[in-house]
């Protein structure tokens, strides 16, 4: 079997989790590639770090659909299902396969002659001179609403637990296929979350109020909006293939992360 690795340099136990890695696939006769490029023959992309790392794995398996499994080296890493505290159990599993693999929606972003692929989220965010910005948002052509505020986030359901959840946003179980709008700090009681089917195509038109704005995909890539630009998102033809454990739900893995309690037959 073929590994790719990607990890964060900068988590101070990156390096000696590498080297158990880098041991497990020399004894069971894996071959193990760390920072490479990927290609068709990788069946696995093995992801060391938090969300972010996991993030960028996500780019760099691009159109070849590889299964990533992310192995959580610091934070909350909601997508980084597997704990580093638990490796040898998690390398086992992936050895024998035994894991399940999800397909989690991409939003595809379309900006000028750019094109851009979100498994969490893009956001618009004001720029350095902290003024609220003022965006106006269409659904497949038709104009819903104009927001002012701080900013709007268009995210997955993957990425409902991320920055949309802490701007006030719904948790989505991450199987589900839909796009959430998610105005920050807006300027108008009224304006709330709102969920879009994943066929419909969302607009955002930056308006004349203190540009410019930033738009920033997955945390990866930044642009600078001006007056009059325009932002078009829509569900992407590929999915992400993200690793989970086979014996661990998703309402587990939340109630662990969100460090819900109370009993459970209240």
């Amino acid at each position: 079997m073929k590994i790719a690795v990607v990890y964060n340099k900068k988590k101070p136990n990156a390096t000696e989790i590498l080297k158990r890695i880098d041991g497990w696939a020399k004894e069971k006769g894996h071959k193990l590639l760390i920072s490479a490029p990927l290609d068709e023959s990788v069946d696995f992309l093995l992801a060391l770090g938090g969300d972010g790392t996991m993030l960028r794995a996500v780019r760099e398996a691009g159109e070849l659909q590889v299964p990533i499994m992310g192995i959580n080296l610091g934070g909350l890493g909601f997508l980084t299902a597997f704990p580093s505290s638990e490796l040898e159990t998690a390398l086992k599993d992936l050895g024998q396969k035994r894991m399940r693999i999800e397909e989690r929606m991409l939003i595809r972003v379309r900006w000028r002659k750019e094109e851009f692929f979100a498994l969490n989220d893009a956001t618009f965010n004001m720029s350095s001179d902290a003024r609220v910005i003022e965006l106006s948002t269409y659904v497949n052509g038709e104009f819903l609403t104009r927001f002012t505020g701080d900013g709007l986030i268009v995210s997955t359901p993957t990425g409902s637990t991320a920055y949309s959840l802490a701007a006030g946003g719904p948790i989505l179980d991450p199987r589900l296929e839909a796009m959430i709008l998610t105005p920050i700090c807006p300027h108008a009681l009224s304006a709330r979350p709102m969920l879009v089917p994943p066929t419909y195509t969302v607009t955002v038109e930056v308006g004349s109020k203190n540009p410019p704005v930033i738009l920033t995909i997955d945390g990866q890539e930044r642009r600078q909006l001006e007056t009059g630009e325009k932002v078009a998102f829509c569900r992407a033809e590929r999915h992400a293939r993200i690793v989970m454990p086979q014996d661990v739900s998703f309402f587990q893995i939340l109630r662990r992360k969100m460090r819900w309690g109370g009993m459970r037959d209240a």
